[in-house]
């Protein structure tokens, strides 16, 4: 059964880049500098000039491609297409032969609209495709080249662009070009991009729980190291922090600078924190979030450890307030555990208070910790039998479900 393939006019720049032909001087220059300027039918007088003074040229196929292109360019499509079909039966089985197939599919699909036409045509292209193995292989190393232009650009948290490449490799290769293992690839990464990009952005109340799911070691590189609980180091380096008891018999956070002078650390008290839970940094090193119990209450605290400076993002009477505050990469956000489920909130103290609602009912002491591009959150906790449960939460966006 055979396929029907629409082939998008981006890809024809893509497939230029394997023909390779340099020009020549004389009146092909000149030619080429016309078309080049867009002067469409001055170009295509001197490509026919040359044609009619070097008939056995090597650049034939070339110029009577350019010189179709270009009474398409006018909205001449009679001799447009008797070009592209001289192309198609003088040179079978080149670049320019499988650039003609293509042009005639679209001019027939959104100039002539004419279906039938448009389909044979693509037929004939994805048939040509097939059996050049050199064009299908300097395919491939394309399609994987902007795979990896864009997962560097996920890694470098330009999800903005990161997206758009993606998106622009669909735009320009016709979906049968690339390969199945290769689309899932592309798909996977997109996903991603998209989630990141609109969590990051998004309030809390727009967040969803999209699945839950074992953490195995795939998502290892997803995640930073865990930290020995006793002293956490700032994602800069520059800070360690610490819960510890004061001389006053309460307990505090403590926080020192690291120094590259010497392996001792002084830590200093952070005084307004007395009654804090094992804290965690914001991103930039600069935030302490943590919680603390102030008699009754229980408050999801943020202090600038240069400013001193204390800020209340949420309190609450109840005693099932998790005590492992987890910061979102992007800032704005905080991951932190109530009555047994994993909660979000906005760190303006804006919006909404988000209930993710796991399977499982998770302990004050669940640990929890966001993936480095924002899109999942990890909780371990020991069950019953001591041993560590460990889970991951796949968020995504959709409407918010505030009042």
């Amino acid at each position: 059964m055979s396929k029907t393939v629409i082939f998008p006019t981006t890809f024809l720049f893509y497939l230029g880049l394997l023909g390779g032909c340099q020009y020549l001087g004389g009146s092909f220059e000149t030619a080429a500098d016309l078309d080049k300027d867009g002067k469409s039918m001055q170009a295509v007088n001197a490509y026919q000039s040359y044609l009619d003074h070097h008939p056995s040229s090597v650049l034939a196929s070339r110029i009577e491609y350019r010189i179709a292109k270009n009474y398409e360019a006018q909205s001449d499509y009679t001799h447009a297409i008797q070009w592209y079909e001289r192309v198609i039966h003088e040179f079978p089985r080149t670049d320019e032969e499988l650039h003609s197939l293509m042009d005639l599919a679209t001019l027939y699909r959104e100039k002539l609209k004419n279906t039938s036409k448009a389909m044979d045509y693509n037929q004939k292209a994805y048939d040509r495709y097939v059996e050049n193995v050199q064009i299908r292989d300097a395919i491939q190393a394309l399609i994987d080249a902007q795979y990896l232009t864009a997962t560097a650009m996920y890694v470098d948290k330009n999800y903005k662009n990161a997206g758009e490449t993606l998106n622009n490799i669909y735009k320009t290769f016709p979906l049968v070009f690339i390969q199945a293992d290769t689309r899932a690839k592309i798909d996977s990464l997109a996903d991603r991009t998209r989630r990141a990009q609109e969590i990051a952005n998004a309030s809390v109340d727009w967040i969803v729980l999209k699945n839950e799911e074992a953490f195995n070691k795939s998502f290892e590189g997803d995640f930073a190291p865990v930290q020995d609980e006793q002293v956490i180091q700032s994602p800069d380096g520059v800070f360690l922090a610490e819960r510890k008891r004061a001389s006053n018999g309460k307990y505090y956070l403590f926080v020192a600078k690291v120094s590259e002078k010497s392996d001792n650390a002084v830590f200093h008290p952070l005084t307004q924190s007395f009654g804090a839970e094992m804290p965690a940094w914001t991103l930039d090193g600069r935030y302490l979030v943590y919680w603390q119990t102030v008699g009754k209450i229980r408050k999801l605290q943020k202090t600038d450890i240069r400013t001193k400076i204390t800020q209340t993002l949420f309190s609450s009477q109840n005693t099932y307030l998790g005590i492992h505050p987890a910061y979102h990469p992007a800032g704005n956000k905080i991951a932190y555990v109530y009555a047994g489920k994993v909660c979000l909130v906005n760190t303006d103290g804006v919006g909404y208070k988000q209930v993710l609602k796991t399977s499982q009912m998770l302990d004050y002491t669940a640990e929890l910790s966001w993936s480095s591009d924002g899109t999942m959150i990890r909780y371990r906790q020991p069950n019953k039998h001591k041993k560590i449960n460990d889970e991951l939460l796949v968020l995504d966006v959709s409407a918010p479900n505030n009042p």
